[in-house]
Protein backbone atom coordinates (compact mmCIF):
# COMPACT_ATOMS: atom_id res chain seq x y z
CA UNK A 1 0.00 0.00 0.00
CA UNK A 2 1.64 2.89 -1.14
CA UNK A 3 1.18 5.33 2.17
CA UNK A 4 3.41 8.08 0.99
CA UNK A 5 0.90 9.21 -1.48
CA UNK A 6 -2.08 8.14 0.53
CA UNK A 7 -0.53 11.38 2.91
CA UNK A 8 -1.56 13.84 0.08
CA UNK A 9 -5.39 12.87 0.34
CA UNK A 10 -7.25 15.38 1.35
CA UNK A 11 -8.27 13.27 4.69
CA UNK A 12 -4.38 13.34 5.63
CA UNK A 13 -4.15 17.25 4.75
CA UNK A 14 -6.46 17.43 7.23
CA UNK A 15 -5.01 15.42 9.92
CA UNK A 16 -2.01 16.79 9.28
CA UNK A 17 -3.05 20.38 10.03
CA UNK A 18 -3.75 19.31 13.69
CA UNK A 19 -1.07 17.07 14.01
CA UNK A 20 2.98 18.58 13.91
CA UNK A 21 5.59 17.78 11.04
CA UNK A 22 7.50 15.47 13.30
CA UNK A 23 4.63 13.00 14.59
CA UNK A 24 3.00 12.87 10.50
CA UNK A 25 7.16 11.89 9.42
CA UNK A 26 7.25 9.37 12.35
CA UNK A 27 3.76 7.60 11.45
CA UNK A 28 4.60 7.33 8.00
CA UNK A 29 7.71 5.48 9.74
CA UNK A 30 5.60 3.80 11.41
CA UNK A 31 3.21 2.26 8.91
CA UNK A 32 6.42 1.18 6.56
CA UNK A 33 7.66 -0.93 9.20
CA UNK A 34 4.34 -2.57 9.16
CA UNK A 35 4.27 -2.92 5.18
CA UNK A 36 7.98 -3.97 5.27
CA UNK A 37 6.88 -6.64 7.63
CA UNK A 38 8.72 -5.27 10.47
CA UNK A 39 6.24 -5.90 13.03
CA UNK A 40 8.30 -5.71 16.35
CA UNK A 41 10.42 -2.59 14.67
CA UNK A 42 6.61 -0.60 14.48
CA UNK A 43 5.01 -1.63 17.48
CA UNK A 44 7.70 0.33 19.12
CA UNK A 45 7.22 2.68 17.00
CA UNK A 46 3.56 3.24 17.36
CA UNK A 47 3.99 3.53 21.16
CA UNK A 48 5.93 5.99 20.93
CA UNK A 49 3.46 7.76 18.41
CA UNK A 50 0.96 7.27 21.35
CA UNK A 51 3.00 8.28 24.02
CA UNK A 52 2.59 11.94 22.32
CA UNK A 53 -0.58 11.52 21.04
CA UNK A 54 -2.74 9.51 23.51
CA UNK A 55 -5.91 10.15 21.88
CA UNK A 56 -4.89 10.19 18.14
CA UNK A 57 -7.65 7.37 16.37
CA UNK A 58 -5.54 7.97 13.14
CA UNK A 59 -2.65 5.83 15.00
CA UNK A 60 -4.80 3.07 16.43
CA UNK A 61 -5.75 2.34 13.89
CA UNK A 62 -2.66 1.45 12.18
CA UNK A 63 -1.14 0.63 15.09
CA UNK A 64 -4.50 -2.10 15.08
CA UNK A 65 -3.25 -2.67 11.60
CA UNK A 66 -0.23 -3.58 12.59
CA UNK A 67 -1.44 -6.68 15.10
CA UNK A 68 -3.85 -7.52 12.00
CA UNK A 69 -1.08 -8.06 9.20
CA UNK A 70 0.77 -10.10 12.17
CA UNK A 71 -2.07 -12.54 12.52
CA UNK A 72 -2.86 -11.57 15.82
CA UNK A 73 -6.89 -10.40 15.20
CA UNK A 74 -7.54 -10.33 18.91
CA UNK A 75 -5.22 -7.43 19.51
CA UNK A 76 -6.05 -5.73 16.43
CA UNK A 77 -9.26 -5.34 17.46
CA UNK A 78 -8.83 -4.14 21.29
CA UNK A 79 -6.44 -1.72 19.48
CA UNK A 80 -9.21 -0.32 16.85
CA UNK A 81 -11.68 -0.58 19.97
CA UNK A 82 -9.49 1.79 22.29
CA UNK A 83 -9.13 4.11 19.40
CA UNK A 84 -12.97 4.58 18.24
CA UNK A 85 -12.92 4.95 22.23
CA UNK A 86 -10.79 7.81 22.40
CA UNK A 87 -11.73 9.17 19.51
CA UNK A 88 -15.02 8.36 18.62
CA UNK A 89 -15.08 10.85 15.95
CA UNK A 90 -12.05 8.93 13.79
CA UNK A 91 -13.94 6.41 11.00
CA UNK A 92 -10.61 4.52 10.35
CA UNK A 93 -11.18 2.76 13.75
CA UNK A 94 -14.77 1.45 12.52
CA UNK A 95 -13.79 0.58 9.59
CA UNK A 96 -11.31 -1.84 11.75
CA UNK A 97 -14.00 -2.99 13.65
CA UNK A 98 -16.39 -4.04 11.07
CA UNK A 99 -12.97 -5.96 9.70
CA UNK A 100 -12.30 -8.07 12.16
CA UNK A 101 -16.07 -8.92 12.11
CA UNK A 102 -16.43 -9.78 8.85
CA UNK A 103 -13.32 -11.80 8.71
CA UNK A 104 -14.96 -13.42 11.74
CA UNK A 105 -17.72 -14.49 8.89
CA UNK A 106 -20.17 -12.10 11.46
CA UNK A 107 -20.92 -10.17 8.60
CA UNK A 108 -24.23 -8.38 10.02
CA UNK A 109 -22.35 -7.18 12.92
CA UNK A 110 -19.56 -5.70 10.45
CA UNK A 111 -22.51 -3.68 8.45
CA UNK A 112 -23.19 -1.18 11.16
CA UNK A 113 -19.28 -0.44 12.05
CA UNK A 114 -18.48 0.35 8.29
CA UNK A 115 -21.70 2.15 7.87
CA UNK A 116 -20.47 4.39 10.68
CA UNK A 117 -17.37 4.73 9.67
CA UNK A 118 -18.82 5.84 5.66
CA UNK A 119 -20.71 8.44 7.98
CA UNK A 120 -18.64 9.82 9.81
CA UNK A 121 -16.11 9.82 6.33
CA UNK A 122 -18.91 12.05 4.97
CA UNK A 123 -17.84 11.41 1.38
CA UNK A 124 -14.96 13.22 1.76
CA UNK A 125 -11.96 10.59 2.44
CA UNK A 126 -10.92 8.37 0.56
CA UNK A 127 -9.09 6.17 2.93
CA UNK A 128 -12.12 4.71 4.50
CA UNK A 129 -13.82 3.72 1.50
CA UNK A 130 -10.88 1.85 0.49
CA UNK A 131 -10.25 0.33 3.78
CA UNK A 132 -13.78 -1.78 3.54
CA UNK A 133 -13.22 -2.42 0.14
CA UNK A 134 -10.25 -3.72 1.05
CA UNK A 135 -11.83 -6.29 3.42
CA UNK A 136 -14.89 -6.75 0.98
CA UNK A 137 -12.43 -8.39 -1.64
CA UNK A 138 -9.41 -10.14 0.20
CA UNK A 139 -11.84 -11.52 3.14
CA UNK A 140 -12.90 -15.47 2.70
CA UNK A 141 -16.53 -13.87 2.75
CA UNK A 142 -16.47 -11.21 -0.77
CA UNK A 143 -18.65 -8.34 -1.66
CA UNK A 144 -17.19 -7.52 -4.85
CA UNK A 145 -20.98 -5.29 -5.28
CA UNK A 146 -19.80 -3.53 -2.69
CA UNK A 147 -16.35 -3.37 -3.27
CA UNK A 148 -16.80 -2.03 -6.49
CA UNK A 149 -19.08 1.03 -5.56
CA UNK A 150 -16.70 1.96 -2.73
CA UNK A 151 -13.85 2.12 -4.91
CA UNK A 152 -15.90 3.69 -7.61
CA UNK A 153 -16.33 6.39 -4.63
CA UNK A 154 -12.48 6.64 -3.92
CA UNK A 155 -11.95 6.92 -7.38
CA UNK A 156 -14.16 9.93 -7.66
CA UNK A 157 -13.12 12.13 -4.83
CA UNK A 158 -9.31 11.46 -5.82
CA UNK A 159 -8.60 10.07 -9.27
CA UNK A 160 -4.74 9.44 -8.99
CA UNK A 161 -4.97 8.02 -5.95
CA UNK A 162 -3.05 4.35 -6.82
CA UNK A 163 -4.50 2.51 -3.86
CA UNK A 164 -8.07 2.54 -6.22
CA UNK A 165 -6.02 0.88 -8.85
CA UNK A 166 -4.54 -1.50 -6.96
CA UNK A 167 -7.42 -2.70 -5.56
CA UNK A 168 -9.16 -2.53 -8.52
CA UNK A 169 -6.58 -5.15 -9.41
CA UNK A 170 -7.22 -7.22 -6.88
CA UNK A 171 -10.83 -7.49 -7.58
CA UNK A 172 -10.25 -8.46 -10.70
CA UNK A 173 -8.47 -11.27 -9.78
CA UNK A 174 -10.37 -12.60 -6.71
CA UNK A 175 -13.53 -12.39 -9.00
CA UNK A 176 -12.70 -13.78 -12.04
CA UNK A 177 -9.09 -14.74 -11.81
CA UNK A 178 -8.78 -11.96 -15.06
CA UNK A 179 -4.92 -11.26 -14.68
CA UNK A 180 -5.14 -9.32 -17.73
CA UNK A 181 -7.41 -6.31 -16.07
CA UNK A 182 -5.50 -7.10 -12.92
CA UNK A 183 -2.20 -6.19 -14.52
CA UNK A 184 -3.54 -3.23 -16.20
CA UNK A 185 -4.76 -1.89 -12.76
CA UNK A 186 -1.37 -2.73 -11.33
CA UNK A 187 0.53 -1.10 -14.04
CA UNK A 188 -1.85 1.92 -13.87
CA UNK A 189 -0.79 2.21 -10.16
CA UNK A 190 2.46 2.16 -10.86
CA UNK A 191 2.72 5.01 -13.74
CA UNK A 192 0.43 7.43 -11.17
CA UNK A 193 3.14 6.52 -8.30
CA UNK A 194 6.68 4.80 -10.02
CA UNK A 195 8.21 4.91 -6.70
CA UNK A 196 5.05 2.30 -5.22
CA UNK A 197 6.85 -1.12 -4.43
CA UNK A 198 3.32 -2.09 -3.49
CA UNK A 199 1.90 -2.41 -7.24
CA UNK A 200 5.19 -4.00 -8.41
CA UNK A 201 4.97 -6.40 -5.79
CA UNK A 202 1.28 -6.99 -6.78
CA UNK A 203 2.44 -7.88 -10.50
CA UNK A 204 5.10 -9.91 -9.27
CA UNK A 205 2.51 -11.74 -7.48
CA UNK A 206 0.40 -12.04 -10.21
CA UNK A 207 3.30 -13.78 -12.49
CA UNK A 208 4.14 -16.07 -9.31
CA UNK A 209 0.51 -17.31 -9.38
CA UNK A 210 0.32 -17.20 -13.10
CA UNK A 211 3.55 -19.79 -12.63
CA UNK A 212 5.82 -17.40 -14.47
CA UNK A 213 8.67 -17.46 -12.27
CA UNK A 214 10.93 -15.30 -14.47
CA UNK A 215 8.29 -12.70 -14.70
CA UNK A 216 7.68 -12.48 -11.36
CA UNK A 217 11.40 -12.46 -10.71
CA UNK A 218 11.65 -9.42 -12.41
CA UNK A 219 9.09 -7.74 -10.88
CA UNK A 220 10.43 -8.24 -7.75
CA UNK A 221 14.13 -7.60 -8.41
CA UNK A 222 12.47 -4.08 -9.87
CA UNK A 223 10.62 -3.51 -6.41
CA UNK A 224 13.88 -4.02 -4.71
CA UNK A 225 15.72 -1.33 -6.95
CA UNK A 226 12.92 0.77 -6.01
CA UNK A 227 13.54 0.63 -2.48
CA UNK A 228 16.06 -1.79 -0.81
CA UNK A 229 14.72 -1.54 2.19
CA UNK A 230 11.13 -3.12 1.00
CA UNK A 231 11.46 -6.61 2.80
CA UNK A 232 8.95 -8.67 1.30
CA UNK A 233 10.23 -8.62 -2.10
CA UNK A 234 13.16 -10.56 -1.17
CA UNK A 235 10.99 -13.02 0.98
CA UNK A 236 8.84 -13.21 -2.46
CA UNK A 237 12.48 -13.55 -4.51
CA UNK A 238 13.46 -16.40 -1.80
CA UNK A 239 10.54 -18.13 -2.44
CA UNK A 240 10.73 -18.25 -6.44
CA UNK A 241 14.82 -19.14 -5.99
CA UNK A 242 14.10 -22.29 -3.69
CA UNK A 243 10.44 -23.70 -5.37
CA UNK A 244 13.27 -23.72 -8.71
CA UNK A 245 15.49 -25.34 -6.45
CA UNK A 246 17.87 -22.83 -6.13
CA UNK A 247 18.44 -22.88 -2.34
CA UNK A 248 21.93 -20.86 -2.37
CA UNK A 249 19.76 -18.22 -3.78
CA UNK A 250 16.68 -18.86 -1.60
CA UNK A 251 18.76 -18.40 1.63
CA UNK A 252 20.43 -15.36 -0.08
CA UNK A 253 17.40 -13.51 -0.40
CA UNK A 254 16.05 -14.42 2.84
CA UNK A 255 19.24 -13.50 4.86
CA UNK A 256 18.45 -9.95 3.22
CA UNK A 257 15.21 -10.30 4.04
CA UNK A 258 16.27 -10.79 7.63
CA UNK A 259 18.83 -8.23 7.64
CA UNK A 260 15.85 -5.96 7.32
CA UNK A 261 13.65 -7.37 9.62
CA UNK A 262 15.49 -9.60 12.42
CA UNK A 263 13.02 -10.18 14.69
CA UNK A 264 11.43 -13.35 16.72
CA UNK A 265 8.24 -13.74 14.32
CA UNK A 266 10.69 -13.46 11.09
CA UNK A 267 13.38 -16.04 12.26
CA UNK A 268 10.59 -17.94 13.38
CA UNK A 269 8.96 -17.47 9.41
CA UNK A 270 12.49 -18.25 7.86
CA UNK A 271 12.33 -21.83 10.01
CA UNK A 272 9.06 -21.95 8.07
CA UNK A 273 10.32 -21.32 5.20
CA UNK A 274 13.56 -23.70 5.29
CA UNK A 275 10.84 -26.64 5.91
CA UNK A 276 8.95 -25.76 2.58
CA UNK A 277 12.20 -25.66 0.84
CA UNK A 278 12.72 -29.46 1.93
CA UNK A 279 16.16 -28.16 3.76
CA UNK A 280 15.58 -30.26 6.88
CA UNK A 281 18.12 -29.52 9.47
CA UNK A 282 18.48 -26.29 8.36
CA UNK A 283 14.86 -25.56 9.55
CA UNK A 284 16.09 -27.05 12.81
CA UNK A 285 18.63 -24.97 13.40
CA UNK A 286 16.46 -21.73 12.51
CA UNK A 287 13.67 -22.99 14.64
CA UNK A 288 16.48 -23.27 17.76
CA UNK A 289 17.36 -19.62 17.11
CA UNK A 290 13.97 -18.56 17.15
CA UNK A 291 13.52 -19.94 19.99
CA UNK A 292 15.92 -18.61 21.60
CA UNK A 293 14.03 -15.25 21.56
CA UNK A 294 10.67 -16.65 21.92
CA UNK A 295 9.80 -20.07 23.72
CA UNK A 296 5.90 -19.16 23.14
CA UNK A 297 5.75 -19.33 20.00
CA UNK A 298 3.87 -22.39 19.03
CA UNK A 299 4.28 -22.10 15.26
CA UNK A 300 8.22 -22.38 15.54
CA UNK A 301 7.54 -26.16 17.41
CA UNK A 302 5.37 -27.07 14.86
CA UNK A 303 8.20 -26.39 12.22
CA UNK A 304 10.74 -27.63 14.26
CA UNK A 305 8.37 -30.96 14.68
CA UNK A 306 8.13 -31.44 10.97
CA UNK A 307 11.08 -30.79 10.55
CA UNK A 308 13.16 -33.27 12.48
CA UNK A 309 10.30 -36.15 11.28
CA UNK A 310 11.95 -35.42 7.98
CA UNK A 311 15.28 -35.61 9.45
CA UNK A 312 14.40 -39.13 10.74
CA UNK A 313 15.24 -37.41 14.32
CA UNK A 314 11.96 -39.08 15.74
CA UNK A 315 12.36 -39.06 19.34
CA UNK A 316 13.63 -35.24 19.59
CA UNK A 317 10.53 -34.56 17.01
CA UNK A 318 8.40 -36.43 19.63
CA UNK A 319 9.28 -34.11 22.04
CA UNK A 320 9.26 -30.80 20.01
CA UNK A 321 5.32 -31.71 18.72
CA UNK A 322 3.88 -32.65 22.53
CA UNK A 323 5.69 -29.33 23.23
CA UNK A 324 3.64 -27.75 20.27
CA UNK A 325 0.61 -29.04 21.01
CA UNK A 326 0.77 -28.01 24.88
CA UNK A 327 1.93 -24.39 23.55
CA UNK A 328 -1.21 -24.32 20.60
CA UNK A 329 -3.61 -25.34 23.55
CA UNK A 330 -2.75 -22.02 25.24
CA UNK A 331 -2.97 -19.71 21.92
CA UNK A 332 -6.54 -18.89 20.99
CA UNK A 333 -5.08 -17.19 18.14
CA UNK A 334 -3.40 -20.62 16.53
CA UNK A 335 -5.65 -23.15 14.81
CA UNK A 336 -4.39 -27.08 14.97
CA UNK A 337 -4.38 -28.11 11.58
CA UNK A 338 -4.72 -31.59 10.48
CA UNK A 339 -1.32 -32.07 9.64
CA UNK A 340 -0.42 -31.45 13.22
CA UNK A 341 -1.87 -34.48 14.10
CA UNK A 342 -0.37 -36.24 10.58
CA UNK A 343 3.40 -35.60 11.99
CA UNK A 344 2.27 -36.63 15.71
CA UNK A 345 0.71 -39.91 14.09
CA UNK A 346 3.73 -40.75 12.12
CA UNK A 347 6.24 -39.90 15.09
CA UNK A 348 4.22 -42.05 17.44
CA UNK A 349 4.39 -44.84 14.88
CA UNK A 350 8.09 -44.79 14.53
CA UNK A 351 7.82 -46.32 18.05
CA UNK A 352 7.62 -49.87 17.34
CA UNK A 353 8.17 -51.72 20.45
CA UNK A 354 5.56 -49.00 22.44
CA UNK A 355 1.87 -50.61 22.27
CA UNK A 356 0.75 -47.33 23.46
CA UNK A 357 2.79 -45.10 21.49
CA UNK A 358 1.51 -46.90 18.58
CA UNK A 359 -2.27 -46.46 20.07
CA UNK A 360 -1.85 -43.32 20.42
CA UNK A 361 -0.90 -42.72 16.38
CA UNK A 362 -4.12 -44.66 15.27
CA UNK A 363 -5.82 -42.22 17.55
CA UNK A 364 -3.69 -39.13 16.24
CA UNK A 365 -4.18 -40.36 12.79
CA UNK A 366 -8.08 -40.71 12.87
CA UNK A 367 -8.46 -37.33 14.28
CA UNK A 368 -6.55 -35.90 11.20
CA UNK A 369 -8.93 -37.96 8.78
CA UNK A 370 -11.78 -36.57 11.34
CA UNK A 371 -10.53 -33.39 9.86
CA UNK A 372 -10.07 -34.30 6.56
CA UNK A 373 -12.34 -36.69 5.10
CA UNK A 374 -10.83 -36.10 1.71
CA UNK A 375 -7.22 -37.32 2.38
CA UNK A 376 -7.77 -40.69 1.66
CA UNK A 377 -4.47 -41.31 1.69
CA UNK A 378 -4.22 -40.93 5.52
CA UNK A 379 -5.40 -44.48 5.69
CA UNK A 380 -2.58 -46.22 4.04
CA UNK A 381 -0.44 -44.79 7.82
CA UNK A 382 -3.19 -45.67 9.67
CA UNK A 383 -3.59 -48.89 8.04
CA UNK A 384 0.52 -49.54 8.38
CA UNK A 385 0.26 -48.56 12.32
CA UNK A 386 -2.92 -51.52 12.61
CA UNK A 387 -0.29 -54.11 11.03
CA UNK A 388 2.27 -53.17 13.59
CA UNK A 389 -0.57 -53.68 16.13
CA UNK A 390 -1.67 -56.82 14.66
CA UNK A 391 -5.22 -55.70 14.01
CA UNK A 392 -5.36 -57.06 10.62
CA UNK A 393 -8.99 -56.31 9.72
CA UNK A 394 -8.75 -53.20 10.87
CA UNK A 395 -5.79 -52.83 8.36
CA UNK A 396 -7.42 -54.69 5.99
CA UNK A 397 -10.38 -51.65 5.66
CA UNK A 398 -8.07 -49.08 5.42
CA UNK A 399 -6.07 -50.88 2.87
CA UNK A 400 -9.23 -51.28 0.95
CA UNK A 401 -10.54 -47.72 1.41
CA UNK A 402 -7.50 -46.49 -0.95
CA UNK A 403 -8.28 -48.81 -3.50
CA UNK A 404 -11.91 -48.20 -3.46
CA UNK A 405 -10.95 -44.20 -4.17
CA UNK A 406 -8.23 -44.99 -7.16
CA UNK A 407 -4.97 -43.53 -4.37
CA UNK A 408 -3.53 -47.03 -3.50
CA UNK A 409 -0.02 -47.55 -4.38
CA UNK A 410 2.18 -50.67 -4.78
CA UNK A 411 2.88 -50.65 -0.87
CA UNK A 412 -0.84 -50.61 -0.09
CA UNK A 413 -1.18 -53.96 -2.01
CA UNK A 414 1.75 -54.88 -0.32
CA UNK A 415 0.17 -54.41 3.00
CA UNK A 416 -3.10 -55.45 2.01
CA UNK A 417 -1.89 -58.87 1.06
CA UNK A 418 0.26 -59.27 4.28
CA UNK A 419 -2.72 -58.66 6.41
CA UNK A 420 -4.83 -60.47 4.10
CA UNK A 421 -2.03 -63.40 4.65
CA UNK A 422 -1.89 -63.14 8.80
CA UNK A 423 -5.88 -63.09 8.62
CA UNK A 424 -5.76 -66.44 6.66
CA UNK A 425 -7.47 -64.96 3.42
CA UNK A 426 -5.14 -66.24 1.36
CA UNK A 427 -7.81 -65.63 -1.54
CA UNK A 428 -7.61 -62.09 -0.46
CA UNK A 429 -4.08 -61.82 -0.22
CA UNK A 430 -3.38 -63.48 -3.90
CA UNK A 431 -5.39 -61.13 -5.08
CA UNK A 432 -3.43 -58.27 -3.90
CA UNK A 433 -0.35 -59.61 -4.64
CA UNK A 434 -1.03 -60.21 -8.02
CA UNK A 435 -2.05 -56.26 -8.23
CA UNK A 436 1.05 -55.40 -6.56
CA UNK A 437 3.21 -58.00 -9.41
CA UNK A 438 1.36 -56.25 -12.46
CA UNK A 439 1.64 -52.51 -10.99
CA UNK A 440 5.81 -53.38 -10.57
CA UNK A 441 6.86 -56.23 -12.57
CA UNK A 442 10.84 -56.05 -11.57
CA UNK A 443 10.01 -55.71 -7.57
CA UNK A 444 11.06 -59.23 -6.55
CA UNK A 445 9.08 -58.86 -2.96
CA UNK A 446 5.82 -59.09 -4.96
CA UNK A 447 6.65 -62.75 -6.13
CA UNK A 448 7.95 -64.02 -2.81
CA UNK A 449 4.53 -62.63 -1.18
CA UNK A 450 2.52 -64.44 -3.52
CA UNK A 451 4.96 -68.02 -3.07
CA UNK A 452 3.91 -67.56 0.22
CA UNK A 453 0.66 -67.29 -0.54
CA UNK A 454 0.02 -69.72 -2.97
CA UNK A 455 2.01 -72.09 -0.69
CA UNK A 456 -1.03 -71.64 1.48
CA UNK A 457 -3.61 -71.76 -1.35
CA UNK A 458 -1.66 -75.24 -2.10
CA UNK A 459 -0.52 -76.33 1.53
CA UNK A 460 -0.11 -80.50 0.52
CA UNK A 461 1.89 -78.79 -2.78
CA UNK A 462 -0.60 -80.83 -4.95
CA UNK A 463 -0.11 -78.28 -7.79
CA UNK A 464 3.37 -76.78 -6.70
CA UNK A 465 1.50 -73.60 -7.10
CA UNK A 466 4.38 -71.79 -5.58
CA UNK A 467 6.72 -72.90 -8.24
CA UNK A 468 6.58 -70.02 -10.76
CA UNK A 469 6.22 -67.44 -8.37
CA UNK A 470 9.29 -68.28 -5.70
CA UNK A 471 11.41 -69.05 -8.89
CA UNK A 472 10.48 -65.08 -10.22
CA UNK A 473 12.02 -64.16 -6.80
CA UNK A 474 15.13 -65.77 -7.49
CA UNK A 475 15.18 -64.34 -10.77
CA UNK A 476 14.35 -60.80 -9.84
CA UNK A 477 15.80 -60.55 -6.85
CA UNK A 478 19.33 -58.22 -6.75
CA UNK A 479 22.76 -59.56 -5.92
CA UNK A 480 23.10 -56.94 -3.63
CA UNK A 481 20.26 -57.38 -1.66
CA UNK A 482 21.15 -61.30 -0.96
CA UNK A 483 22.76 -61.43 2.21
CA UNK A 484 19.75 -59.54 4.04
CA UNK A 485 17.26 -61.95 2.29
CA UNK A 486 18.80 -65.06 3.40
CA UNK A 487 15.57 -66.67 5.40
CA UNK A 488 13.28 -65.97 2.81
CA UNK A 489 15.77 -67.21 -0.15
CA UNK A 490 16.66 -70.09 1.73
CA UNK A 491 12.98 -70.53 1.81
CA UNK A 492 12.24 -70.30 -1.67
CA UNK A 493 15.63 -72.86 -2.34
CA UNK A 494 13.89 -75.39 0.13
CA UNK A 495 10.34 -75.31 -1.47
CA UNK A 496 11.80 -75.89 -5.22
CA UNK A 497 14.25 -78.85 -3.94
CA UNK A 498 10.81 -80.31 -2.50
CA UNK A 499 9.65 -80.05 -5.41
CA UNK A 500 12.75 -82.07 -6.98
CA UNK A 501 12.33 -84.22 -5.01
CA UNK A 502 8.93 -85.25 -5.71
CA UNK A 503 9.96 -85.29 -9.44
CA UNK A 504 12.90 -87.49 -8.45
CA UNK A 505 14.90 -84.70 -10.26
CA UNK A 506 18.18 -85.65 -8.67
CA UNK A 507 20.80 -82.96 -10.08
CA UNK A 508 18.46 -80.00 -9.84
CA UNK A 509 17.66 -80.88 -6.08
CA UNK A 510 21.68 -81.64 -5.18
CA UNK A 511 21.93 -77.98 -7.44
CA UNK A 512 19.32 -76.18 -4.84
CA UNK A 513 20.08 -77.98 -2.08
CA UNK A 514 24.22 -76.52 -2.65
CA UNK A 515 22.81 -73.26 -2.63
CA UNK A 516 21.02 -73.58 0.92
CA UNK A 517 24.53 -74.11 2.12
CA UNK A 518 25.87 -71.80 0.36
CA UNK A 519 23.85 -69.37 2.52
CA UNK A 520 23.80 -71.24 5.65
CA UNK A 521 26.43 -73.66 6.01
CA UNK A 522 25.52 -75.43 9.34
CA UNK A 523 21.96 -76.31 7.97
CA UNK A 524 21.78 -79.78 9.18
CA UNK A 525 18.96 -80.82 7.08
CA UNK A 526 20.89 -79.79 3.40
CA UNK A 527 23.76 -81.42 4.34
CA UNK A 528 22.07 -84.72 5.58
CA UNK A 529 19.95 -84.18 2.24
CA UNK A 530 23.59 -84.27 -0.10
CA UNK A 531 25.17 -86.87 1.84
CA UNK A 532 22.22 -89.07 1.44
CA UNK A 533 21.92 -88.17 -2.77
CA UNK A 534 23.64 -90.64 -5.54
CA UNK A 535 24.11 -88.74 -8.16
Amino acid sequence: MNFIMKMKNSFFISSLLATSAVFSQTLNDAIKQTTNEQFEKADASFKGLLSTQPNNGEVYFYYGENYFKNENAETANATYQKGADLNATNPLCYAGLGKIQWYQNKTAEAKPNFYKATTLAAGKNATVLLKIAEVYINAETKDFVEANKLLDQAQKLEPNNPEVYILRGDAFLEQSNDGSKAIENYEKASKLDPKSVTAILRIGKLWNRSKNYTAALDAYKKASLIDSSFAPAYREKAEIYARAGQFNNAVGQYKRYLQLNNDCEARGRYAGFLLEAKHYAESVEAANEALKCDTLNAYIYRYKGYSQFESADYANGMKTMKQFFEKASKNTKLKIIPMDYEYMAKLFSKDDKDTLSLQSSVTAFKKALELQPEKIEINGDLATVYMKLKKYADAIACFEKKIAANKATVNDYYGLGRAAYFSKDFVKADSATAQMIRLQPDLSIGYLWRAKVNSQLDPKNEKWQAKSFYEMYIAKLKPEDVERNKKDLIDAYNYLAAYYAEKKDCPNLKIFMEKVLALDPANTQAKKVIAGLKC
